[in-house]
C-alpha cells in the first residue's frame, strides 16, 4: 500500500448519494492493484466523532482522476470489490506474521 506519503494531515473526502445525502469520510490510504487506484476511507461519524471505542469500518472506493482532480466511485463489480478485500486480507496477513 502506498501509505500516505509520511504526511500526518487528516483527509477529509466529502461524498454526496443518489439522494444528495453528503457524507465525510477520511482518507487513511491509497493502494493501487490491476492498475487501478482504490482510497481506503473511514465515516466520519461528526455526531458522535468524541467517541473513539466505536470500531471504524473500513470503505474502498475507486478513484478516477479527471484532469487535476480525483472522484471517488462505489465498485459496483461484485468481482472487482472481492479481488481487492483478498488483496487486503493478503497484506494484512503478512504484516501479521
Amino acid at each position: 500500500m502506498s501509505g500516505n506519503n509520511g504526511s500526518e494531515q487528516s483527509r477529509v473526502i466529502k461524498t454526496q448519494d443518489e439522494n444528495g445525502q453528503i457524507y465525510n469520510f477520511e482518507l487513511i490510504d491509497i493502494m493501487e492493484l490491476d492498475g487501478k487506484e482504490y482510497g481506503l476511507l473511514v465515516y466520519i461519524d461528526e455526531e458522535n466523532q468524541a467517541d473513539q471505542e466505536q470500531e471504524e469500518e473500513v470503505v474502498v472506493m475507486r478513484l478516477n482522476k479527471d484532469d487535476e482532480s480525483y472522484t471517488f466511485e462505489t465498485i459496483e463489480d461484485d468481482r472487482e470489490f472481492e479481488k481487492i478485500i483478498s488483496y487486503l486480507e493478503s497484506e494484512n496477513e503478512e504484516e501479521e506474521a
